[in-house]
């Protein structure tokens, strides 16, 4: 019973002190992300009684809590996303979507597979799962509020913020593709035709109407009953329903609940939107974003833990110089490669493209994998993702405030 009021009083400890880190942080410019890293790791050495991994982390446990974190933070992205921006100002999150993440996937597959020796399922598995840039451990970087019309940013801040949105649910094709490899010898006709009618067209059509839907029609339906005046909502739990509604709808009619959280998001102001009009029934960001910082805030801790409880040890020099090489030359040369002639300055280029943070949608992928998928020795791939994670919260943490400051944004 003591172990439990332990667990309540390190809860509170935690969150109190992750309240007071904007002041401590604000001297020295770094993320919020890298003192609970170390919170974590000083957590685990004191053998606090909590769900620590040993030493890799527990499937069903980091599944469904990496599952709620990411789609919480894309409907965080989606809101602020919103409807405003034109097609053309799409393209250039799109060239991160169609160019980067492939050139990406394919750099990660070749070397997996021809240098690190691992088989044709979990080196395309890896691909898979490190493609995405993540919307929750990027949302220092991205967009920190609702856009619009006339004060939108189009620079680095919206960039990352929609590529985020959009990938994560993109990326999952593959990881499927990886799952349907591990299973059988050698993807014959039958699993490639399954792949790209199923994987490619189907679920991610569902996913999309339903996220469009759910978020229309929240919409329509809140402008409806403002014009009789009789609208009273608790607006801290629209977000929070809208992503529960549109994730949860989504999975149960086979799409991809990924983009249908983010979709639903971008549409839930369409009539306000079209209207050009600001009202008190817009879902509130305010509520959602908390919630969104207060479970980041225990994933960092539970990954701090891990960090000193083994989870880096199957790792060799040869896939920690892979690690390096994907996070300091790969992310931010393909990125930059795929943002030629977008219309973007140089730095703003470069920034972009290094930025790519890669973090708790991969573990998300992972596990799913893991879960559904018959992959052999998947340690090594484990102490991959935690390195790259390891790698991106630090680096990017350290240089997020001091160099995102200098870039002018457009």
């Amino acid at each position: 019973m003591k172990s439990y009021y332990t667990i309540l009083l390190i809860v509170g400890i935690t969150s109190l002190f992750a309240s007071f880190l904007p002041i401590l942080l604000k001297k020295f410019r770094i993320s919020f992300t890298i003192p609970l890293l170390f919170l974590g790791g000083f957590l685990f050495f004191l053998e606090t009684p909590l769900p620590w991994p040993d030493p890799v982390w527990d499937i069903d446990m980091t599944l469904k809590f990496s599952e709620l974190v990411v789609i919480i933070s894309l409907m965080v992205a989606g809101l602020k996303i919103g409807l405003n921006y034109s097609w053309k100002e799409w393209r250039n999150p799109l060239r991160l979507l169609c160019i980067t993440m492939p050139l990406f996937m394919l750099i990660v597959f070749l070397i997996s597979y021809y240098l690190l020796n691992f088989n044709g399922p979990v080196a395309l598995l890896l691909a898979a799962i490190l493609a995405p840039t993540d919307p929750a451990l990027a949302s220092e970087i991205q967009l920190n509020k609702k856009q619009t019309v006339a004060t939108k940013n189009v620079g680095i801040q919206y960039n990352l913020t929609a590529e985020a949105g959009l990938n994560d649910g993109l990326a999952f094709p593959f990881v499927f593709l990886a799952i349907l490899w591990s299973k059988n010898e050698n993807l014959g006709i039958n699993e490639w035709k399954e792949w790209i009618w199923y994987y490619m067209f189907f679920k991610i059509i569902v996913g999309v109407l339903v996220g469009i839907v759910i978020g229309f029609s929240y919409s329509y339906f809140t402008k409806k009953l403002a014009q009789y005046n009789i609208l009273k909502i608790h607006q801290a739990f629209v977000a929070i329903s809208l992503t529960l509604i549109s994730y949860g709808l989504a999975e149960i009619l086979d799409g991809y609940g990924f983009l249908s959280v983010f979709l639903a998001g971008l549409f839930a102001h369409y009539h306000q939107h079209t209207n050009n009009e600001t009202t008190e029934n817009e879902p509130s960001l305010g509520f959602i974003t908390n919630v969104e910082k207060f479970l980041i805030i225990f994933w960092m801790i539970f990954f701090g833990g891990s960090i000193i409880g083994g989870i880096l040890n199957f790792n060799s020099i040869l896939t920690l110089l892979f690690c390096v090489f994907l996070v300091l030359v790969a992310r931010p040369l393909m990125g930059y490669i795929s943002l030629y002639k977008s219309g973007l300055g140089s730095k703003e280029k470069w920034a972009i493209s290094f930025f790519g943070i890669r973090g708790i949608g991969s573990v998300f992928y992972l596990t799913y994998a893991i879960k559904h998928g018959d992959f052999n020795d998947i340690n090594p791939v484990f102490s991959i993702v935690a390195f790259i994670i390891l790698l991106s919260i630090v680096l990017h943490g350290i240089t997020t405030k001091r160099l995102i400051p200098k870039i002018k944004n457009k």
